[in-house]
């Protein structure tokens, strides 16, 4: 089977289930394999091999540890598929490994940073209604900013308090919030984005820029970071995402449930949060008995 021929195909299959910027993304990775695979001669899915894979690793060095990771897990995917296909019978990149890198535990707030980052759009005028809904449903669903960005106002049951997501690859979920985001969803419905919506520009989406239009992620971060400032904070979206998580776990929620929440495919995923709420419990023993740390406790 030809080099560009499988990869073609492999693009057409993940069409079916994988975002377009995905699919894009992994388009413009195995391209580059490609070229580099046929420098060197090989034209055939079946003439690859480990030799070859290591090569191609070698030359991507200069680039960050996460893109490499992500190359490599790109071609790693492509290769499964060729196995399921019968075009190659075993991994050419099994040999090939990252050095173990210990994940940056996420950025997050604390239960009273949120509560005051929730008061900062005061209700006064429709874009600060707008600012309070998109604040308030953030950190009480965990939702992705793009997953927000995407709402429309169908996808709300206020009757239920859930609304409707797309999230990765096209995947659909249910999230909850409760009467915080509820009150404040509300108020921007009547108050708000009627005032917001332009008769010549007719649009489903939930939340609206000053044009009328659908607001964006990036301006959603915009303004996240901006009344993030304003408490003294550096916060984005994603941080509320990951505050949600964190103050669920703290909570009491099972990792499962919040799994389920945030949309995670793979349990993994979710399971660093639970190295906040331990970090949480060795800063509060540290507090309560400064003389007697928590490594200390487990040598003895």
């Amino acid at each position: 089977m030809p080099l560009d021929a499988a990869v073609e195909q492999f693009l057409s299959h993940l069409r079916a289930t994988r975002a377009a910027h995905t699919v894009k993304a992994y388009g413009t990775d195995l391209a580059q394999f490609v070229a580099f695979a046929l420098e060197a001669g090989i034209e055939r899915v079946e003439h690859l091999n480990p030799r070859l894979v290591r090569s191609w690793f070698v030359s991507l060095e200069p680039l960050s540890r996460r893109t490499r990771e992500r190359k490599l897990y790109c071609l790693r995917a492509f290769f499964k598929f060729c196995r399921v296909r019968g075009w190659l019978s075993t991994d050419p990149s099994l040999a090939i490994a990252l050095p173990v890198q210990r994940r940056p535990l996420p950025k997050y707030l604390t239960v009273a940073q949120a509560e005051q980052l929730m008061e900062q759009p005061e209700p006064t005028d429709p874009l600060r209604l707008r600012d309070r809904a998109i604040l308030e449903l953030l950190y009480a669903t965990g939702m992705r900013v793009s997953e927000l960005a995407g709402l429309e106002v169908q996808s709300l049951d206020l009757q239920q308090s859930a609304a409707q997501v797309q999230g990765k690859g096209g995947r659909v979920r249910w999230v909850l919030f409760g009467q915080a985001a509820h009150e404040a969803l509300v108020e921007y419905l009547q108050h708000g984005r009627p005032r917001l919506l332009r008769p010549d520009r007719p649009t489903r989406a939930l939340f609206l820029n000053a044009q009328g239009t659908r607001l964006t992620p990036r301006s959603i971060h915009r303004l996240v970071k901006r009344y993030g400032r304003q408490i003294g904070v550096e916060i984005s979206p994603h941080g509320l995402r990951h505050s949600f998580a964190t103050h669920m776990l703290s909570g009491g929620a099972d990792l499962r449930s919040v799994q389920e929440l945030l949309g995670h495919r793979r349990l993994s995923t979710t399971q660093v949060y639970t190295h906040l709420t331990v970090e949480q419990l060795r800063q509060a023993v540290s507090r309560a008995l400064p003389s007697l740390s928590i490594d200390d406790a487990d040598t003895q």
